[in-house]
């Protein structure tokens, strides 16, 4: 291979490369918003591809329309074509993997595969079916090991398999449980009002955990 053929390779590189960055952003923005590590291997490589080639379809034809051209030309006057094209799969990866992200996690998804007698979700973990992600979720955690209560509204969490999996609790109490199977006062913490005060609790250490709707 000579010189003259290496650059022909590099010039080319471009036009290569964006039928697979769209794609694998989408699916890393994807998992990052799903608390998920990508985790690099072929299969990802061809869905990344197979995405990309999905966009780049997309683009072109969307490109057809006068009225996008103008908006384009409009915004990006100056810009080379490339940079116009590549700007739209940017813009399409991010938007496309947050909109699945929605879906995934959304309870009217649920209500819709119930009306069709579909009891499968795409959550991921018991917590995701927990937690709603509008409003958020107050949770009552009971420890193994321990008669400590604690009570709270859901923040953080971790649940890769290969991590240790924690729950994060804002605003939280601890308390014990009366033998009325009520919590006892005062309590050992009331940070009720304080919605910066959080506690992690590991999963390990878990017994069950209750949601409670207002």
């Amino acid at each position: 291979m000579n010189a003259e053929n290496i650059l022909k390779i590099i010039d080319a590189l471009p036009e290569y490369i964006k039928y697979i960055y769209p794609g694998y952003l989408s699916i890393y923005l994807y998992l990052f918003f799903r608390g998920k590590t990508l985790r690099d291997n072929n299969y990802i490589f061809l869905k990344a591809i197979s995405i990309s080639y999905i966009y780049m379809w997309l683009v072109q034809w969307l490109g057809q329309s006068v009225f996008l051209r103008e908006i384009m030309n409009t915004v990006f006057f100056s810009a080379p074509k490339e940079l116009k094209q590549n700007i739209c799969l940017l813009m399409l990866s991010i938007v496309v993997a947050y909109i699945f992200y929605r879906i995934a996690i959304s309870s009217r998804i649920c209500k819709i595969l119930e009306l069709f007698k579909v009891r499968t979700t795409f959550y991921d973990n018991e917590i995701e079916a927990l937690a709603d992600f509008n409003e958020g979720a107050w949770l009552v955690v009971y420890l193994k090991d321990d008669s400590v209560v604690y009570e709270g509204s859901l923040g953080e969490k971790e649940m890769e398999a290969d991590k240790r999996q924690y729950i994060c609790l804002n605003a939280y109490y601890k308390y014990f449980l009366g033998a009325n199977g009520k919590p006892c006062e005062p309590y050992i913490e009331d940070h009720g009002t304080e919605p910066d005060e959080k506690v992690m609790i590991f999963y390990d250490s878990i017994k069950r955990i209750e949601k409670r709707v207002n």
